[in-house]
């Protein structure tokens, strides 16, 4: 069934004039009612007021490890959400030169955050609202004010929200059965937008207004909410910004060898998933977390280019699953939720990740085998892996020199495979079923710079002092373009960038429309067109389905 434009702008507008009620708001204390008790909040400026650390799912503690999150329980007291709580265990470098360190975090860490630009009241209007979900490689990073505050966003009138959710062998541990089937960081990040929902209106948040956004691992995560068939009516727009679910790095296919080998480093000799679950569930904290970087970096350094080893799984089919299937052919087929979406990535994506890159550049040895270059996801004749490489070799050398770090050649084939590749897929898929605006965030501060780095414009959407005119101009833009696109739909619709108008890119013709954000702000066709061009064919000469 069809609706004109005149009615759903109608529905968008009764939508936005929806009113709520607020049961007490004190003067310098700001207690609001929430489903589970009272919170207690805090006003940050003028114009930012946040409640900080109210909790969205019982503490997974004891036999809730590993388990997906779970109802809580109702508190008497008010809830003191002036303070942002502890983050999730996460992995840190420190733990390379000292195992024996205290592990950062803790696994009481299902918080949610909500800020708002004025205190809730009977008289305004139901406001938008934009929920972040952070990245770190599935394995760290955190909701906190201090790494997103989101000042600038909520100036331009809308909710914003951010939660934490579970990391690790804590989130991602998987068995590849029904014991431990995984996904349980994504099963947080499905409870808190259930929070959302039927919390939000109490901020003066319109539950009907949502739009989920992320960067790298979150940015996936927006993609796996996307393509969850447990998330419809959750969200409403969503934007990923350097990260799908095509993303070689966003699926582990070592699961269940990183498990048993987890319990192995701990002296637990498990022949079945069950047994393993139960004695994992009995391991202090801080040893399991070892247990797991030493299971990750062995499994890792054996296949650094497949995927990360404790990220999302494709689940055994059972009722509580959020990854069902394969992710191409989810989008292939338009078997996801058909929302409007945001999807780019940055110029130069590994010119961020010197250390990383270094890294894979050691464990892929110093004069690469073409081989070990094909994607797994090519999925190829195991006879053709060499020439196929040898192809690809060529193409990002010249046919000179050598891939290792530091040679450009490597950075740029790590950009092209694990970002621009499987990004531009997801984009193409996308837009056969949804509406898709695609860009390229191009623009770097430093004039001697490659290119825009993975993370590049976080600072841009964020807290961060700027002081040069062109600073202020990227940050206004790509703040305007996604406020926009989270009231309206169409990012543009604001007359954001020096009013250059975005299409989607179902409106051109043929080729591939994208917004280049950069000092000059345009819209362009086709970004990367010869080395995706080698890409395409590669698949579909040698894909074996």
């Amino acid at each position: 069934m069809f609706y004109s434009k005149d009615i759903v702008l109608i529905c968008q507008l009764l939508l936005t004039l929806t009113f709520y009620n607020i049961r007490n708001v004190k003067a310098g204390t700001l207690e609001i009612e929430v489903e589970h008790g009272w919170v207690r909040g805090r006003q940050i400026s003028n114009f930012l007021f946040a409640w900080s650390g109210i909790p969205y799912a019982k503490p997974p503690l004891g036999d809730l490890r590993f388990e997906p999150p779970q109802a809580l329980n109702n508190w008497t007291n008010i809830w003191d959400a002036t303070y942002d709580r502890s983050e999730c265990v996460a992995f840190s470098t420190d733990y390379l030169v000292d195992s024996f360190r205290t592990p950062q975090g803790n696994e009481d860490c299902l918080y949610i955050n909500v800020y708002t630009p004025r205190v809730p009241d009977t008289s305004n209007s139901l406001l938008p609202v934009m929920v972040w979900i952070y990245g770190g490689g599935f394995i760290g990073g955190n909701s906190s004010y201090a790494l997103y505050g989101p000042d600038q966003l909520v100036s331009e009138e809308v909710i914003f929200v951010s939660f934490n959710y579970r990391l690790g062998v804590f989130g991602f541990l998987s068995t590849d059965d029904t014991v431990a089937p995984g996904n349980t960081g994504l099963k947080d990040q499905i409870f808190a937008l259930k929070w959302i929902q039927k919390n939000i209106k109490a901020f003066g948040g319109n539950p009907n207004q949502v739009t989920i956004f992320g960067e790298s691992a979150g940015a996936a995560s927006v993609s796996y909410l996307v393509l969850s068939p447990r998330t419809k009516g959750l969200f409403h727009r969503a934007i990923m910004e350097s990260g799908s679910a095509l993303c070689l790095w966003a699926l582990s296919k070592t699961s269940r060898r990183a498990a048993f080998k987890t319990g192995l480093n701990l002296g637990i000799i498990a022949v079945t998933s069950k047994e393993l679950v139960r004695q994992l569930k009995n391991a202090a904290m801080a040893d399991l977390q070892r247990a797991s970087i030493a299971a990750m970096a062995a499994i890792f350094s054996m296949d650094p280019l497949n995927g990360l080893v404790f990220a999302p799984v494709i689940e055994p089919l059972h009722d509580d699953a959020v990854i069902t299937g394969a992710s191409y052919e989810k989008l292939r087929l338009g078997n996801f939720n058909e929302v409007p979406q945001i999807i780019g990535y940055n110029s130069a994506e590994a010119a961020a990740a010197e250390d990383l890159v270094k890294l894979l550049s050691f464990y892929l040895a110093p004069d690469i085998l073409p081989t070990r270059l094909v994607p797994a996801s090519m999925n190829a004749n195991t006879i053709d892996l060499w020439p196929i490489g040898t192809r690809i070799r060529n193409f990002y050398t010249g046919g000179l020199g050598g891939m290792a770090f530091p040679s450009s050649n490597f950075v740029n084939y790590f950009s092209d495979n694990e970002f621009v590749r499987p990004i531009q897929a997801t984009v193409n898929l996308t837009a056969q079923h949804a509406d898709v605006y695609f860009y390229k965030f191009a623009y770097t501060r430093n004039s001697s710079a490659v290119g825009a780095g993975h993370g590049a414009e976080i600072p841009f959407l964020f807290n961060s002092n700027f002081t040069t005119s062109d600073d202020n101009f990227i940050r206004s833009c790509i703040t305007k373009l996604w406020i926009s696109f989270a009231t309206t739909g169409n990012p543009t619709s604001s007359g954001a960038c020096n009013g250059v108008e975005w299409q989607t890119v179902a409106e051109a013709d043929s080729s591939l429309p994208y917004l280049n954000i950069d000092r000059n702000v345009s819209l362009e066709e086709n970004p990367d067109a010869s080395s995706m061009r080698l890409w395409k064919n590669l698949f579909e000469e040698n894909i074996q389905r």
